[in-house]
């Protein structure tokens, strides 16, 4: 079944991945009738001291049924392969030969955009402590993994950088330095996995900054580890296996669950609804009330307000929120996204709507809400309210009648803020939203605020234009067309404290980047960076890599 297997689960894979919001954790797969309770094994091994004692009864049944196991959860099946592949190297047995390459693609098949959002600790499993035992048996003979010998780059010495504690700022000097820059080509021939290690940083990076890079780098990375054997990798000396672990961890922004069901994203009507969905459902005889009373005074604007919050620090302040906004006569969606939030949403009798932590809520509701029919205006919870924004925006609207979507602007740079955000309920804005969080979800490493401001085309970029899912002519009429209409908040006046109001921006928001705009450029394809990033002014939390320990497939800290 070898290759051939897994060629089934690229197919497989593929068909999902046309799907807008791909399941990759098995969540939402009906228990009755299936091979195995998926998502109940995954949450086994979160908390497991020991993964293969734990998936002992899943490798005896997933090895009679690989088939049924490719179509019903492809990356649990890859998890599986992970175990049962550390086991045969473990023992030394012939079986290491049948479940490596097995493994090798399907980690080259998902990438690491996939593999860092997952909740299958499948990094986390490679990092293994059975490398160690393997080392000891024998010596690392291929000078050509190892890179001994060195003419682009001293590899041996980019190598020990990985040893320091502070490690961070050092290699990304190397990886953007003049030698990998220029000699890129060269450099990937003499030393495939350090030329790996180089791309990892620099996808790290990436996605800390401007990703439109991220791709690039994810490509080159996969591209060199689908040739090079697991086990040589893990003996190279190059920490590869360590940090793919660690990257994924520091860089993901969450993982690919929602509250609400995607038909309900979507605008349909699934057989049952969500938690969130059912939460939502009751609030609406109550908002859609208070919604066409703002109709019929403010000239059709069927506005409610939203806004989510979770943690004990914030959720202290959800009710003293909330209770400003009833001062004002405003109807406020609280998205509760943990038992605090909810319990203070309803000490004051709120609208709310429970869920989970995750930044794609800020995107969930407000479609949601607009596939309700009405219009949206979204405030974070860190807005204080001095008094009610609808007169000002709804004046804005008589006056610009064709804007569809608002949003506020930054004082000290020429940025947008999407902390204060209007979106009319359009057909345009819709559509818009959606592929905005279709995109969000399947890129873990995304930020919402540069994401909004690259898909309004306002100077951030995630992707080329052509890769982008909407075209300049499917962006909302309010950013597009109306000459970079904002919300803005005004400073104290001696009358009215602070006033939120419609003012002109500094410049249109149709017209694109400033050419003068810090960009990194790529080469792309398999080309590198063209431009040295901008130094952190501190290296990213957790960058010391931890060290292989414990006993066999017992988490040891890696992700």
């Amino acid at each position: 079944m070898g290759i051939c297997g897994w060629l089934a689960v690229a197919l497989v894979a593929l068909a999902t991945a046309e799907a807008p919001f791909p399941d990759y954790d098995c969540r939402h797969l009906d228990g009755h009738g299936r091979l195995l309770d998926w998502a109940a094994w995954r949450t086994e091994l979160q908390t497991a001291q020991s993964w293969l004692a734990t998936s002992q009864g899943v490798l005896a049944k997933l090895s009679q049924h690989r088939d049924r196991a490719m179509e019903e959860c492809p990356l649990g099946l890859l998890m599986a392969d992970v175990l049962r592949m550390l086991v045969c190297f473990d023992r030394r047995e012939d079986c290491a030969n049948t479940f490596e390459p097995l493994v090798r693609h399907g980690l080259a098949k998902f990438g690491l955009r996939v593999l860092m959002g997952t909740n299958w600790p499948i990094y986390q499993a490679l990092h293994s402590d059975v490398w160690e035992r393997q080392s000891h048996r024998g010596v690392f003979q291929d000078p050509h993994l190892s890179c001994v010998e060195s003419q682009i780059l001293d590899w041996p010495r980019f190598k020990r950088i990985f040893e320091k504690d502070d490690w961070y700022q050092p290699a990304v000097d190397v990886a953007y330095g003049p030698q990998l820059e220029e000699f890129w080509r060269e450099a990937a021939l003499e030393c495939p996995l350090g030329f790996a290690m180089a791309n990892l940083i620099k996808a790290m990076l990436c996605s800390h900054t401007e990703s439109i890079c991220f791709r690039a780098h994810e490509q080159m990375l996969g591209a060199v580890l689908e040739e090079v054997r697991l086990p040589d990798v893990a003996q190279s000396g190059w920490p590869i296996l360590r940090l793919l672990g660690h990257v994924a961890r520091v860089v993901r922004r969450h993982g690919f669950h929602l509250d609400f069901l995607p038909e309900e994203l979507l605008g349909g009507t699934p057989t049952a609804a969500s938690q969130s969905m059912q939460d939502l459902l009751d609030c609406l005889p109550k908002l859609t009330l208070a919604a066409e009373r703002t109709a019929a005074r403010w000239n059709g604007l069927r506005l409610v307000y939203a806004t989510m919050a979770y943690g004990t620090r914030f959720s202290l302040y959800l009710s003293r929120f909330l209770s400003r906004a009833v001062a004002l006569s405003l109807d406020v969606v609280a998205f509760c996204l943990d038992a605090a939030a909810y319990e203070a949403c309803r000490m004051v009798d709120g609208h709310c709507v429970r869920g989970t932590p995750s930044i794609l809520n800020k995107f969930t509701l407000p479609l949601v809400l607009l596939h309700q029919n009405f219009d949206v205006f979204w405030l974070d919870l860190d807005v204080f309210l001095f008094q009610s924004p609808t007169r000002a925006v709804a004046h804005h609207f008589r006056h610009q009648p064709t804007a569809e979507l608002l949003v506020s602007g930054s004082f000290a740079v020429d940025c947008i803020c999407s902390g204060v955000v209007l979106f009319r309920s359009t057909s345009k804005v819709k559509e818009w939203l959606k592929k905005l969080l279709i995109w969000m979800y399947s890129h873990p490493y995304e930020h919402d605020q540069k994401l909004f401001s690259a898909f309004l085309r306002f100077g951030e970029r995630v992707a080329f234009d052509q890769e982008l899912p909407v075209t300049a002519e499917e962006t909302p009429s309010a950013v597009a067309e109306t000459a970079g209409h904002a919300l803005s908040v005004a400073l104290p006046g001696p009358r009215d404290a602070v006033r939120v109001r419609a003012a002109r921006g500094r410049r249109r928001l149709d017209r694109g980047p400033r050419p003068d705009r810090g960009v990194s450029h790529a080469a792309w394809g398999f080309g590198p960076s063209l431009r040295q990033p901008p130094v952190c002014p501190a290296q990213p939390p957790g960058c010391g890599l931890p060290a292989a320990a414990g006993p066999l497939f017992q988490p040891n800290g890696a992700a």
